[in-house]
């Protein structure tokens, strides 16, 4: 997670295209140092992610919770994913990177790999994989993406929508760290920390028994219920 305090840059879509000296995919190349591929199709057994399902279980057992707003807000965002992504499906490619061996390791899409681990119908994702130019050979068969044109276009995102990235550097072994767009289909699903935090300590108010297990993020909890700023 070194990489995790770089600036997180703003880029908008445009009708017509970035130029070369502005456009943040040339950019998170490095003057050729990494690649960009996109594979429509990845299976999703040979990404590596912490933490599974089972640790979010470990975690909210272990009596000590409230240190973590982030991981609270997860583990509320992951409840609402595996139900959003049973009626919707997977919108947005997740995003990997490439550092040798037989596995990926994953910056974006953690929790939807979560999410998917209760759904075992879903077995592959849309994906970007960020890489080192010495493992450009491994994905020959796959698209190379060049330019933001070619990225938003596999986004399916219309003129005027924001992107959010961050990048590495010219050392890392893979040139984009994160990224994120805004969506309409998703936006019910990101709710924000603080948000997450109130809800959760009104549904263990009325619930301060509960032990976690891996099946109680495939209920529907009405969280919008849970919300008592509005009240």
């Amino acid at each position: 997670m070194e990489y995790w305090n770089n600036p997180k840059l703003t880029f908008t879509q445009t009708v017509l295209p970035y130029s070369v000296d502005v456009d943040p995919i040339i950019e998170s190349l490095h003057n050729g140092e990494h690649c960009l591929f996109y594979q429509p199709r990845m299976d999703k057994h040979l990404i590596d992610y912490k933490p599974t399902v089972q640790d979010q279980c470990d975690f909210m057992n272990s009596g000590n919770i409230w240190c973590d707003r982030y991981r609270i807000a997860t583990i509320v965002k992951l409840n609402i994913f595996v139900n959003d992504i049973k009626r919707q499906g997977i919108v947005k490619p997740v995003l990997l990177f490439y550092a040798g061996g037989d596995r990926y390791g994953i910056n974006t899409g953690e929790n939807r790999m979560r999410a998917i681990e209760r759904i075992p119908s879903v077995t592959h994702l849309e994906s970007f994989i960020s890489t080192h130019r010495d493992y450009e050979s491994k994905f020959t068969h796959l698209l190379k993406i060049e330019n933001f044109e070619q990225f938003v276009k596999i986004c399916n995102t219309p003129a005027g929508t924001n992107y959010l990235f961050t990048f590495t550097d010219k050392d890392a072994p893979y040139g984009i760290f994160w990224y994120e767009y805004d969506s309409e289909l998703t936006r019910a699903v990101t709710p924000g920390y603080q948000w997450c935090e109130d809800v959760m300590q009104e549904y263990l108010k009325s619930n301060p028994n509960l032990v976690f297990t891996p099946d109680w993020f495939d209920k529907k909890i009405d969280w919008a219920s849970l919300d008592k700023s509005n009240s």
